[in-house]
């Protein structure tokens, strides 16, 4: 049987892609897996950055597999969701930055996949949507709190009670993108935003993606001490020595992730 998600670590860069071309429908064998593999990852102290993205050209993911929903029809039924929540909960607090490389389709859960990310690249023919109203029912992997946090309450209420996608441009205009690529170019673009950021001191990414994510949901003074507070943990690390000096010896600075 094919190995529906594909696991590697080439270096200090992680890779996830969905392969269940064509429109990468996500199932509970993926996030299993995807769970295990984050676990790995969070546990190995070469990577730097961790890439997510689909198989093929038509589909980063179209969503869940609608088929699975059939035997919970009838039932207050927790387990499909709460695997949902697992893995994107698992990918959202990873302590490097991820990246969601998408193309095509990327709708319910394969947005709600996407938004745990913390950038999105597209390509321009790429339509994102959360259109679980028109099966009777609503997002429910974090597409609801995830989603207002990037673009705003009223535009996440538009998208989600109409459940109709928007493009590339719009998604870019509402904040839920970072970039928006030529189409067949978003493989290239994110690998390139990986390799970057591969070069930076891992013990700064990490601070940074925990003060952001941390703070955010803090009142601004408290968010601001703590800011402070890790901001001052960084001068004790190896990172911050080698980074200063050779500012000021004019030298490209040589980080261990130390």
């Amino acid at each position: 049987m094919e190995d529906v998600l594909l696991c590697s670590i080439e270096g200090k860069i992680a890779m996830i892609e969905i392969n269940r071309p064509p429109y990468n429908p996500l199932n509970p064998a993926i996030f299993e897996k995807m769970i295990t593999f984050l676990e790995a990852v969070y546990r190995n102290k070469e990577v730097h950055v961790l890439v997510v993205k689909g198989v093929g050209e038509k589909a980063f993911s179209a969503g869940a597999d609608i088929t699975q929903f059939v035997s919970r029809l009838g039932k207050k039924d927790i387990s499909l969701t709460a695997g949902f929540h697992k893995a994107f909960e698992l990918l959202n607090q990873l302590s490097i930055p991820v990246i969601a490389a998408m193309k095509g389709h990327v709708l319910g859960g394969g947005l709600e996949l996407a938004l745990a990310c913390d950038f999105r690249i597209c390509d321009d023919t790429t339509k994102m949507g959360l259109p679980e109203i028109n099966l009777g029912i609503f997002p429910g992997a974090g597409g609801t709190q995830r989603l207002p946090r990037l673009v705003g309450k009223s535009k996440a209420m538009e998208m989600i009670m109409f459940g109709t996608p928007i493009n590339a441009e719009e998604a870019k205009q509402y904040g839920l993108v970072n970039e928006v690529v030529a189409a067949g170019t978003v493989d290239e673009v994110a690998m390139n935003w990986a390799k970057k950021l591969e070069q930076k001191p891992k013990v700064a990414l990490q601070n940074i993606k925990k003060t952001i994510q941390h703070g955010s949901n803090l009142p601004l003074a408290e968010g601001l001490r703590y800011e402070m507070e890790l901001f001052a943990e960084m001068f004790v690390s190896e990172d911050a020595k080698e980074g200063v000096h050779a500012f000021l010896e004019k030298r490209k600075p040589n980080f261990t992730g130390k």
